[in-house]
């Protein structure tokens, strides 16, 4: 009769023992490295969309500080042509775009002594930003892209002009 230790004697000699190690490692470096590339893939997924709207909260907030500091400038030439000067010229330096995003700036005169309006937005942001300026000299109705402008008083009226 057969002793039935010796097949299993066999079967666990010590090289079959240190092949089954071998794949063990391999398999264990190989998930090792799946999980690892998971895990890093979903951080970066999660990151870009988190530096897109960062990048257009600081649009935003940029067209807001070049709309107040437009109708600072827009009021300064209000007061100027409101002294009787005859050839008013405000300059205004604005970057041509913000965080990398184009703008375009709409004036438009308040009628009848309302404000004037001014409305800046781009095609890659939602939403607008509107900023007032009170003026009693009548302003033009006006739309220019992002960058230098001059506010120049034309025939009893303030113009906003791309410079």
């Amino acid at each position: 009769m057969r002793n039935p230790f010796t097949a299993v004697r066999t079967l666990t000699t010590s090289s079959d023992y240190r092949r089954d190690r071998a794949t063990a490692t391999t398999l264990s470096y190989v998930l090792t490295l799946g999980i690892t590339a998971l895990l890093i893939s979903g951080l970066i997924a999660a990151a870009g969309g988190t530096v897109d709207r960062q990048r257009e909260d600081t649009a935003r907030e940029a067209m807001e500080v070049v709309g107040q500091q437009l109708a600072s400038r827009l009021m300064a030439a209000d007061r100027l042509a409101e002294t009787g000067a005859s050839d008013v010229t405000v300059r205004g330096d604005y970057p041509e775009t913000l965080a990398g995003v184009a703008y375009t700036v709409t004036v438009t005169g308040g009628a009848g002594g309302s404000p004037t309006t001014i409305v800046l937005s781009s095609a890659q942001l939602d939403g607008t930003v509107t900023v007032t300026a009170a003026t009693r000299t009548p302003v033009a109705n006006a739309s220019v892209s992002g960058g230098d402008v001059d506010i120049v008083l034309v025939g009893g009226q303030l113009e906003v002009q791309s410079s």
